[in-house]
């Protein structure tokens, strides 16, 4: 018997970080391109979802092969934040849509610093 209940709760603890896996702890914050743009430090480090239409669309490979997308989310009222996202969307200039992901007021990779940028995982 005392073999059988370990077991058990490992079957139940593997369920749990399997279901738990693809869930955010921290839900999205609904936001305007607007809101982040007049106060940065608050949302910097935040998953943010906020709707705008594409501009300045670009689809870019990198140096080790890999596809990327970039563009500016820009909100009804004018507020511009850049977005970056691995792979190559299905997107066309002026189209609306919604983005999910990290913003960072400033993200710093080798040789590059980008500015007021979302780093997304989703764009719909």
């Amino acid at each position: 018997m005392r073999r059988r209940i370990p077991k058990i709760l490992f079957g139940i603890v593997l369920v749990l970080a399997i279901v738990l896996s693809g869930f955010s702890i921290c839900p999205a914050i609904e936001i305007t391109t607007e809101k982040i743009v007049t106060d940065k430090d608050s949302y910097d480090g935040k998953e943010v979802s906020v709707e705008g239409s594409v501009s300045n669309l670009k689809f870019k490979t990198s140096k080790g092969g890999n596809n990327y997308t970039t563009f500016v989310l820009v909100g009804e009222s004018g507020g511009r934040i850049n977005v970056f996202i691995e792979g190559r969307l299905k997107l066309k200039p002026g189209q609306k849509v919604r983005v999910t992901g990290l913003y960072r007021k400033v993200k710093k990779v080798p040789r590059h610093t980008y500015y007021n940028e979302i780093e997304a995982s989703e764009v719909k």
